[in-house]
């Protein structure tokens, strides 16, 4: 994990568990801990999948810490809130990718982008609109 993500975990005042678990990643805010977010992370998962998991439930806590109860109210804010998240992790990996390749953002072959960062096919439409409004 490279400082920059540990900054932001710091930031967010999270700490990451890596385990065997039912689901990619999760985040939870046990009362116990006033305020402190837990990212559970499967540690089946290659260090790229982490990597793009971590970073998505970063998204959530970033995003969506006060509004946590929402998420299982309706499936449509489900959907809505796991789309800001998503978005969150594409345009913190395009940033990433940007910085260190150097490639004009506008040139970058996007399906070559989500390849290499594990995106699935599904968030093809959120690559395509970080990589337009890119700036």
């Amino acid at each position: 994990m490279n400082n920059e993500l540990k900054e932001l975990i710091s930031e967010l005042n999270a700490i990451v568990l890596y385990g065997i678990f039912d689901a990619p990643g999760h985040v939870a805010f046990p009362p116990i801990l006033e305020g402190t977010a837990v990212i559970y992370i499967d540690n089946k998962l290659t260090e790229c999948q982490q990597k793009t998991v971590l970073i998505h439930e970063l998204g959530h806590i970033a995003k969506q810490r006060e509004e946590k109860e929402l998420y299982d109210a309706t499936m449509s804010m489900k959907m809505k809130m796991e789309y800001g998240a998503n978005k969150f992790m594409i345009k913190y990996l395009f940033s990433n990718y940007i910085d260190v390749t150097g490639d004009d953002p506008h040139s970058v072959n996007y399906l070559e982008f989500m390849r290499q960062n594990d995106i699935p096919s599904r968030d093809e439409n959120i690559v395509r609109e970080v990589i337009l409004n890119y700036s």
